[in-house]
C-alpha cells in the first residue's frame, strides 16, 4: 500500500529552527545577559533598564539583519556582504553610543542618521548588490564628511571616524564583486 504524502501548505509549515539560527539567537541573548551577570559580580558595570532596552534593540536588529541576509542573498558574496553590513551597522551604532566618535556633542547623532538613511535606501533598492555597493560608498563618504565637520568645530578624533568608515569597506568590496557576477 503506497501513501501519497502532501506537502504542507504555507500556513501549515513549521518555522525553520535549524541549529545555526538557534545558535545565533542564543549567542545574542547570551551577550545581552553578560552585563546583568557582570553587575552581580562587580560594581564596575552599572547598566540601567534603558541600557538593556537599547542593547536588546541593537542585538535584535543585528539578528534580524543576519536573518535577512540569509533570505535575500543572491550568492555567497552577496549574502556575506549583507552579513558584514549588519555587523558594520551594529558596531557603528554600539561604539558611537558607548563613547561617541567625535566628542560629546550632537554631531555624534549624525552617525546614526547615516546608518538609518543607508538602511532605508538599501531596502528601497531591495538590497541589490550594485545599488548597495554605491550606498556603502555613500556611508563611507558621509562618515568621513562628518569627521571633517567635527574637525572644523575642533572636536574631531580621526581614529574612531576612520574605524567607522573602514567597517564599510569589506561589504562594499563584496557587493561590488557580487554585482559583477550578475
Amino acid at each position: 500500500m503506497t501513501r501519497i504524502y502532501e506537502t504542507p501548505s504555507a500556513h501549515e509549515k513549521k518555522p525553520d529552527l535549524n541549529g545555526w539560527r538557534v545558535a545565533g539567537w542564543g549567542t545574542l541573548l547570551a551577550l545581552l545577559a553578560l552585563p546583568a551577570i557582570a553587575m552581580q559580580l562587580t560594581g564596575e558595570v552599572d547598566w540601567t533598564a534603558s541600557d538593556f532596552v537599547f542593547a536588546a534593540i541593537l542585538l535584535g536588529a543585528l539578528g534580524a539583519g543576519i536573518e535577512l541576509a540569509v533570505k535575500v542573498g543572491r550568492n555567497g558574496a552577496h549574502t556575506f556582504a549583507l552579513v558584514l553590513t549588519a555587523l558594520a551597522a551594529f558596531v557603528t551604532l554600539w561604539a558611537n553610543a558607548a563613547v561617541g566618535f567625535v566628542g560629546d556633542g550632537p554631531i555624534n547623532m549624525v552617525f546614526g542618521a547615516i546608518i538609518g538613511t543607508f538602511l532605508v535606501l538599501a531596502a528601497l533598492a531591495r538590497f541589490r548588490p550594485g545599488a548597495t555597493f554605491w550606498l556603502c560608498c555613500g556611508v563611507i563618504s558621509a562618515e568621513l564628511a562628518t569627521g571633517l565637520a567635527a574637525q572644523v568645530t575642533g572636536q574631531a578624533d580621526w581614529l574612531p571616524v576612520l574605524f567607522a568608515a573602514g567597517l564599510w569597506l569589506p561589504p562594499a568590496a563584496l557587493f561590488r564583486l557580487s554585482a559583477g557576477r550578475e
